[in-house]
């Protein structure tokens, strides 16, 4: 019995042996397979570390090149907006300057406004319109007489050939402007002149005998006077006026029936204001501006007329010149509004009797063209007056032996080509070669402003305008 337990005994002991013996090789598996599983899944997590590395700098890449993208993408748009805020603003700028333009330019009817509140603001627009260009008349009027000086004293012995100088930069200028108008309206068609070019050649001959003698005396006169002085030319209009008007003064103090003469002033003066009966359909402040005009102009002259009398007594007041030929320059000086009244009042004659449109500019062309002509014609019969008065042998100082070597030394002095010598010592009177040329330039630019700055005032006249404008050419 002893022994049979001790049998099952060492039989249920092999037996456990043997069981261990096979949970031991699972074990190593499993111990092996674990180990293998936990090598791999460290080897998988630095795997996946530097692929989530790799991942992190491409999306920073991406990121650096999303925010470049973006940072052009507003870049480009803020400069587009600024171009077009820069283009807009410049818009707006041109249509303000281009509506500016349009009002003062536009200036037909400006005296006629209804009566309702919207009336009354077009009233005062166009009234603040009219005050533009009466400031605009004035600045080109003083700009015109400074330049018109300062020429002559530039220009010297050469002041004669400035006439001429002056009429073919004249004809120049408004040919010019003719030429862009027409290209820009794209009709080259040239209208009727509308007036006989035999009445227009006669208007030429008395402005270029007026320019003249302005241009030839306006050397030797104060700059003030020449600013008075040659508004004496409208008290000689009206005086004129009395001689050939149908109701002119004088013309009924010889007997001319009455009623026919009222009649043509109604038709003439239709426009004038209220005319005074009897003097020749001027108004009562045309007389009252004229007198005082008149009276301006005899003080003005009031010196000249004495030295006349005692030629030494303004003596201490000069230096270099001799007051008679001061004296008598400028009393030559005021006889040249002669012709420009007989010229004014010619061209109100024609343009009364034709009352036909006229394109000012084309007329003004013709009349410089033809002003070029006389003046070339004129020249050598005028040019011993450069010295008068100069001296007791004065004849001797310009003689008409030297009128084209003069005209082709005066070329020279406007090119800017004269030698200082021949400024200095060439002639009796020094010239300044270098100032010449810009003071053409800004006294021909000044004399078409002050025509166009009257015309947009007196605009809607029709010949009353045109008048105007001619009235002040010089």
């Amino acid at each position: 019995m002893l022994r049979r337990a001790l049998e099952q005994q060492q039989l249920y002991q092999e037996e456990e042996q043997n069981e261990n013996s096979n949970l031991l090789p699972l074990q190593q598996h499993e111990e092996s397979y674990g180990a293998t599983s936990s090598a791999q899944n460290d080897d998988f997590g630095e795997g996946n570390a530097i692929y989530d590395d790799d991942e992190d700098e491409e999306e920073e890449e991406e990121e650096y090149d999303d925010e470049e993208e973006e940072d052009e993408y507003w870049q480009t748009e803020r400069s587009i907006t600024d171009g077009i805020r820069r283009n807009g603003f410049l818009i707006r700028v041109w249509n303000i300057i281009k509506g500016c333009f349009t009002v003062v330019v536009n200036v037909e009817n400006v005296w006629d406004s209804p009566s309702s509140s919207q009336g009354r603001e077009i009233s005062r627009r166009n009234h603040a319109i009219i005050l533009f260009w009466f400031f605009i008349l004035a600045i080109s009027y003083t700009a015109e007489r400074t330049a018109f000086k300062l020429l002559l004293d530039a220009a010297g012995p050469f002041r004669l050939f400035s006439v001429e100088m002056v009429s073919l930069m004249h004809a120049l200028l408004v040919g010019s402007g003719m030429l862009v108008s027409a290209i820009s309206r794209k009709n080259l068609k040239m209208q009727p002149l509308g007036i006989p070019i035999v009445d227009v050649g006669l208007m030429a001959l008395l402005d270029t005998l007026h320019m003249q003698l302005v241009f030839l005396t306006g050397y030797h006169v104060a700059p003030t006077l020449t600013v008075i002085l040659v508004q004496f030319t409208l008290p000689l209009t009206a005086m004129i006026s009395q001689f050939v008007h149908p109701d002119g003064y004088f013309k009924k103090c010889c007997g001319q029936p009455q009623q026919q003469s009222q009649s043509q002033t109604n038709d003439v003066h239709d426009n004038t204001g209220q005319p005074l009966p009897g003097f020749g359909g001027l108004s009562i402040e045309h007389i009252s501006g004229s007198i005082i005009i008149s009276l301006a102009v005899l003080l003005a002259l009031c010196p000249s007329i004495y030295t006349l009398i005692d030629k030494d007594f303004f003596r201490y007041a000069t230096i270099n010149e001799i007051p008679l030929q001061t004296a008598l320059n400028t009393i030559l000086f005021v006889s040249s509004c002669i012709p420009a009244a007989a010229s004014q009042l010619y061209k109100e004659h024609i343009f009364l009797q034709y009352k036909q449109p006229v394109q000012p500019d084309y007329l003004n062309f013709v009349l410089s063209i033809f002003q070029l002509i006389f003046a070339s014609i004129m020249s050598p019969l005028v040019y011993t007056l450069l010295g008068f008065a100069a001296a007791d042998d004065w004849p001797k100082l310009y003689p008409s032996s030297e009128f084209s070597k003069n005209f082709a030394e005066g070329f020279q002095c406007f090119v800017g080509i004269l030698s200082t010598e021949r400024e200095k010592d060439g002639y009796h009177d020094e010239a300044s070669c270098s100032r010449t040329f810009p003071l053409l330039i800004m006294y021909c630019f000044s004399v078409i402003s002050v025509g166009v700055a009257v015309d947009k005032i007196v605009n809607g006249g029709g010949e009353l305008s045109v008048l105007y404008i001619w009235c002040t050419w010089m």
